[in-house]
């Protein structure tokens, strides 16, 4: 493997496992911590966590990573290889489109609730919709990087 593959290579295996470690996280400690929350904690403590800080770094983290992949995938030599860091791209894009298209979304919501007024049906569809939007990018996490080991073996 020549230097320039092996960077990249070494940089979207860091992206994406960082980015599969926040979102792990996520999955297995906050959200049920703030699901078993009643309504008015629940919107206190998301209102006080800051996600303005971490979800722009999280999404050029992946929007660079599925890019470098997808350069990797012109500059390795094999077929195989070459494909293995496409599919990893799809699985990091799959985290960008979720997080930005479902998740940060509700997230500002959330934000401009109010803890004096509860709609419980508008409330438990939300989280049924982030939970399920979280779950398919902490899945396209894990098929990044499971993909991007695998071109990285294969080169």
């Amino acid at each position: 493997m020549d230097t320039t593959l092996t960077i990249m290579s070494v940089w979207v295996l860091a992206a994406s496992g960082i980015q599969l470690g926040t979102l792990w996280i996520m999955k297995l400690s906050i959200l049920p911590l703030l699901n078993g929350l009643p309504y008015d904690r629940y919107v206190s403590t998301c209102q006080r966590i800051d996600m303005h800080v971490f979800h722009p770094i999280a999404v050029w983290n992946g929007v660079i990573a599925a890019g470098v992949g997808v350069i990797a995938a012109f500059a390795t030599p094999g077929a195989g290889s070459a494909a293995l860091f496409i599919i990893g791209s799809v699985g990091m894009l799959i985290v960008g489109v979720a997080s930005e298209g479902v998740n940060r979304p509700i997230w500002r919501q959330i934000e401009k609730w109010s803890i004096d007024t509860v709609d419980d049906e508008k409330w438990a569809k939300k989280r049924h919709i982030w939970h399920i939007a979280h779950q398919v990018r902490t899945y396209g996490g894990i098929l990044a990087v499971a993909a991007y080991i695998a071109a990285i073996l294969t080169v």
